[in-house]
């Protein structure tokens, strides 16, 4: 099961130091992590979010790997590896984290 934790921090400087915090605790095993996102509001009331994983490459690697596949069947490995890396890396970029801000 997993629980939700939101933490208000003064500035952005010192939310990332408490999230490398965290992240040491669970290299030494006391912790567990699901993510860590730290969500900024600038000036202009739009919202930021620092995430832990790069989910555009994520995608790419992911798309790579299955176009790949996807490749070798019609004997094109290379052209569906290149349109699986830009596809996954599209839909890694337009993907949606679960988090909703409401202004």
């Amino acid at each position: 099961m997993s629980d939700l934790v939101f933490i208000a921090f003064p500035n952005e400087q010192k939310a990332e130091e408490v999230r490398e915090k965290l992240l040491a605790l669970q290299k030494e095993y006391l912790i567990e992590l699901g993510d860590a996102v730290i969500a900024v509001k600038d000036d202009k009331g739009r919202v930021k979010l620092n995430q832990m994983m790069n989910l555009t490459a994520a995608g790419a690697l992911s798309g790579g790997f299955w176009g790949m596949l996807i490749g070798l069947i019609f004997l094109m490995p290379l052209v569906g590896t290149a349109l699986g890396a830009a596809s996954g890396a599209l839909g890694g970029a337009l993907s949606d984290t679960g988090i909703m801000t409401i202004s």
